[in-house]
């Protein structure tokens, strides 16, 4: 799919307008906010077509290992607890790409991860389903 395509459908859809509340409930203005989750859309789209680095890309890091860690003590389960991982891995590549291209705190933009991408997850599992 084409990456604008996702990217407009994801904002017109109930899974982005959650995710812009969920960033002005944060005291982000609409404007940046849309920005931040075309960026958080463009950015998962990116992690969904690549190929060589597998489901967790080439350098998943601590994060998938902590999302992890965290679902096994919530008593989630092993599986539940690897897509958690694998969401979390997500989350610190859209907290870079907003960062980077927002020019904005690495507190600030992890923030804003957090608060959108689960609605760009739940988004693109419907979608791809």
């Amino acid at each position: 799919m084409d990456m604008q395509q996702l990217v407009s459908e994801f904002l017109s859809s109930e899974h982005g307008a959650q995710a812009q509340q969920a960033l002005t409930d944060q005291g982000i203005s609409p404007e940046d906010s849309q920005q931040m989750l075309s960026t958080a859309a463009e950015t998962a789209h990116s992690h969904v077509e690549e190929q060589g680095g597998g489901l967790l890309g080439n350098n998943p890091g601590k994060s998938f290992f902590a999302a992890f860690a965290a679902g096994l003590v919530r008593g989630d389960g092993v599986f539940k607890s690897m897509e958690e991982g694998g969401e979390g891995v997500l989350t610190g590549r859209v907290a870079e790409a907003i960062g980077a291209r927002m020019g904005i705190d690495p507190s600030t933009a992890s923030m804003v991860a957090a608060a959108a991408t689960p609605y760009v997850v739940s988004f693109l599992k419907e979608k791809f389903a």
